[in-house]
């Protein structure tokens, strides 16, 4: 699941509280529309209000328990963890609100990272109330927290099933769903949402942030225009291209705002794309060296690195990474390019061999549920790791089938089950695990596993289905086209390599090569845009295979000798 920044509520203390006080005095202040009152305010945001409503509760020596559940969570409401421990730790609720007060409870204890105090909480909420939505939610998260993924897309069912209404049952079920099946059914829970929660800010900003991930960017900004945050605003922005306008709104956000690494790392995309190197390298530097593991931020601080024509930087940092097995694609073409800016041709072949060559489908993936399930279940995946890139498979493959009995429901654990199967050459078993683990999240890195051991039809079909449902991954529509071409469904195989090289897939040889093929399949340009496509795979690496079949494809007949030279070198690349 996808977890996103958040931000403290701008409270106008002063004008809120004379309203407050306004209403109160319309009025007799009875208990009773107290209570109401206090339950308005929580509901429409107004932490100030409701505090002094709280007190005129507490004044009035109205019963503790009627209101405790609320009062706890309006000081959840403005981030005082502390007051809401007093209000909700003793449990002190009437039956009314106890469902409430023991979720909020479990919720500050999830806070403060005391799971075993929230699930106790949760136990006493769903005694309370088993058929609340709002509860099954809460159950949902803090299995999901505890890598138990299983178990929480089960709950989510539940709370949906109990609330079909439910704006947070729909808001959680469209949380995974971007986890499981993709960003575009998730809009569609979130839509549903919006639909029965009406104006909710939150809720609405997390529908425009997914908007925006499934590349929907007018109707994102349409309700980003609607915020006062200007963070929000810059990446809406920043995804129309319009980045002058970006920056101005950056610069507006929070000092404290600005700070955080998605706010670091949106600075940086700004200033590359308006040209300022220096200081995107020096953010870039910053946020890898507090992010090591971050293969985004290494990748993008390579190409800056090349883009500011820094080469020996660029070798000296990223050379062994890139030969390694999480070098990406893109990481080794740029140390090839830098090296091929030196003149040696020798490394340059090595580093653009592995580009063409992707071998990405058996790296590694990356996990986080063993992390959340504790130091235990961390250190077991970590040795597993260790394990399959040392090459000890025997060891990995009983290790992983531990994991695997201990952690039935989590993704890490199926995973590199998966992988050690796989290891092993054992396709059939790989296939049990790695299915095991996309009904709980079906990630670009799981999926491409999947896909290398089914025939092709079927591996297509799966990587097709992938693509429509998250149209901003290119790497994923420029393998579907793949598969359309093999089925000789020529129109959508171009429209999906466009879509690739629109997001991020325009400096890959193969794919500018694939869409040199497809103008010719398709006759467009009467043959100038297969030459066009071509001539530019081939300057984007002139070592690619794909590249240079594309370009001798395409040349006329009566070019003998440049068809002559890249017929040879096509054969000494293929070593025959």
């Amino acid at each position: 699941m996808t977890f996103r920044r958040s931000f403290p509520l701008r409270l106008v203390l002063g004008l809120t509280a004379a309203s407050a006080i306004l209403a109160s005095c319309a009025g007799e202040a009875t208990p009773a529309n107290d209570l109401q009152q206090l339950r308005t305010q929580i509901a429409r945001g107004d932490a100030a209000a409701a505090e002094l409503t709280i007190d005129r509760l507490v004044e009035n020596k109205v019963e503790r328990g009627s209101f405790s559940a609320f009062a706890g969570e309006a000081t959840l409401l403005r981030g005082d963890l502390v007051e809401a421990r007093k209000w909700l730790a003793e449990g002190d609720f009437d039956d009314r609100s106890a469902p409430l007060g023991y979720r909020l409870l479990a919720e500050l204890e999830m806070r403060e990272d005391n799971l075993d105090a929230s699930a106790q909480a949760l136990a006493k909420a769903r005694e309370a109330a088993p058929d609340d939505p709002r509860v099954w939610v809460a159950i949902g998260r803090l299995r999901y927290r505890l890598g138990n993924h299983l178990a929480a897309i089960e709950a989510a069912g539940r709370a949906v099933e109990l609330g079909p209404d439910d704006a947070e049952a729909l808001r959680f079920r469209g949380q995974l769903a971007r986890d499981i099946e993709g960003i575009l059914p998730a809009v569609d829970w979130f839509a549903s949402a919006i639909k029965s929660a009406g104006d909710v800010p939150d809720l609405r900003l997390e529908y425009a942030a997914t908007l925006l991930d499934a590349g929907e960017f007018e109707e994102a900004q349409a309700i980003l225009s609607q915020t006062d945050d200007p963070y929000l605003r810059a990446v809406a922005l920043a995804r129309t291209s319009k980045f002058f306008a970006a920056r101005e709104a950056l610069e507006l956000t929070a000092k404290e705002d600005r700070e955080t690494a998605a706010a670091r790392l949106l600075s940086a995309i700004i200033d590359v794309e308006l040209g300022n190197l220096e200081s995107a390298a020096q953010t870039l530097d910053q946020l890898a060296r507090q992010q090591p593991a971050n293969r985004r931020v290494r990748d993008l601080l390579a190409y800056v690195l090349s883009r500011n024509g820094n080469q020996e930087e660029l070798i000296f940092r990223f050379a062994d990474e890139a030969r390694g097995p999480h070098g990406s694609p893109w990481l080794r073409t740029l140390v090839g390019r830098a090296f091929e800016a030196q003149d040696n041709r020798e490394e340059a072949a090595e580093f653009l061999d592995l580009a063409a060559s992707d071998q990405s489908a058996l790296s590694l993936i990356d996990g986080d549920d063993a992390r959340a399930a504790g130091k235990g279940a961390f250190a077991t995946r970590n040795s597993i790791r260790a394990a399959l890139s040392a090459g000890n498979v025997d060891r990995a493959i009983q290790e992983a089938r531990r994991f695997s009995e201990e952690y039935p429901q989590s993704v890490d654990a199926a995973s590199l089950l998966g992988d050690a199967l796989l290891m092993r050459s054992d396709p059939v078993e790989a296939r049990k695990a790695y299915q095991r683990a996309a009904q709980m999240r079906r990630s670009w890195p799981l999926l491409l596993r999947m896909a290398a051991i089914l025939d092709r039809s079927e591996a297509a079909r799966l990587v097709a289905e992938y693509a429509a449902a998250n149209p901003l991954n290119g790497e994923a529509a420029a393998m579907a086209a793949d598969g359309y071409a093999a089925a000789g469904q020529w129109r959508e195989a171009a429209a999906s390599l466009d879509r690739a090289m629109e997001n991020g897939m325009r400096d890959v040889p193969w794919v500018l090569a694939a869409r040199s093929v497809a103008a010719r399949e398709l006759g467009e340009g009467d043959g100038v845009d297969q030459l066009d496509w071509a001539i530019e795979a081939y300057e984007t690496q002139r070592m690619s295979q794909p590249a240079i079949a594309a370009l001798l494809s395409a040349l006329p007949e009566e070019d003998l000798q440049l068809r002559s030279e890249l017929a040879a070198k096509l054969q000494a690349l293929a070593g025959n």
